[in-house]
This record gives structure tokens, sequence and C-alpha cells, in this order.
């Protein structure tokens, strides 16, 4: 049974590494999306065409997201002057005034979208945090399943990388 209990434990490992494994770098269009920021205005992700786009799909009750916003807000100030790179996050579909005291009370600057059904369904979310690197073309780039202290750092080479382009 001890036996058992350990393997069972390196599988579960073992699978969760795999989802916060990076994608195989394969370019695929993005989908663009039409979402309300937390002012009310309409933010198209075709609006950054041109610029690399970071994009985190988060939730307030997510403990990895909750881990993850202060990887991702530091990464964002130091990109923040860089006018061709840009960060969303994207709610995966809760209450917009709990959304809107989430943000205040993590410090997310950033900008956060609302998301919809429809958007979370054409990135194929199937688990948050999920993160994806957009280049300039709007193809994604790279898509991180899973928060791991650390990932950060791929994030970073990720955008390093296409702005070298």
């Amino acid at each position: 049974m001890k036996l058992f209990k350990q393997f069972a434990a390196i599988i579960a490992a073992c699978l969760f590494f795999v989802s916060c494994a990076p994608s195989s770098g394969r370019s695929l269009i993005s989908n663009d999306f039409k979402l309300k920021d937390l002012d009310g205005k309409t933010v198209a992700l075709s609006d950054f065409r041109g610029k690399v786009v970071f994009v985190d799909f988060f939730a307030t009750w997510c403990p990895p997201c909750r881990q993850s916003i202060p990887a991702v807000e530091s990464l964002y100030n130091k990109y923040k002057d860089n006018p061709n790179v840009v960060f969303l996050g994207i709610n995966v579909g809760e209450d917009e005034q709990k959304v809107k005291d989430f943000v205040k009370e993590s410090g997310i600057t950033y900008k956060v979208l609302l998301g919809d059904k429809n958007v979370m369904a054409s990135y194929k979310i199937r688990s948050i945090p999920s993160f994806f690197v957009i280049d300039a073309r709007g193809n994604i780039s790279n898509k991180h399943v899973g928060y791991m202290p650390g990932l950060e750092a791929q994030w970073d080479q990720d955008i390093k990388i296409l702005l070298e382009k």
C-alpha cells in the first residue's frame, strides 16, 4: 500500500509539472475578443496589433491565480514603459464589483478585463491560471497553464524573444 501511495504521488507530480509546462512553441492565430475593462470601456485584442501581449486568465477564488498575481505585476512593472508590450488580465466571468475589489486589494495595475464564456471557449481555457504570450502579428507564441514560483522567468524570456524579432 505504501508503494502504491508513493507511485500515485509521483504520477500526480508529473501530471502537475506537465500541465505547467509551456506549449510546444507552435504559433497559432490568437482569437480576437472584445471585452469590457473595469472602467466600462471596450478593449479588443486587435487594438494591440504590432505589440507583444501578455494575457493572464484568472479568478479571484483561485489560489494559484492569487499566487501568480505578484509575479505578473512585477513583470508588468519591468515592461510598463515599453510601448511594444501590453499586459492584460482577463477575469473568468465573476461579478464586476468582486473583480474591482480584488484588483484593488491585490495591487494590480495592469489592465483587467471582464471575461465571458466565449473568450474562455475560444482560448480553450480548462485550467486557471492560464497565460498567453501573443506576438506582434497576433499569433500565440506560447501558452503556460498553471503557476509555480519561478515561471515568470520563462514569461520574461518569451517576451524578450518576441521583442528581438
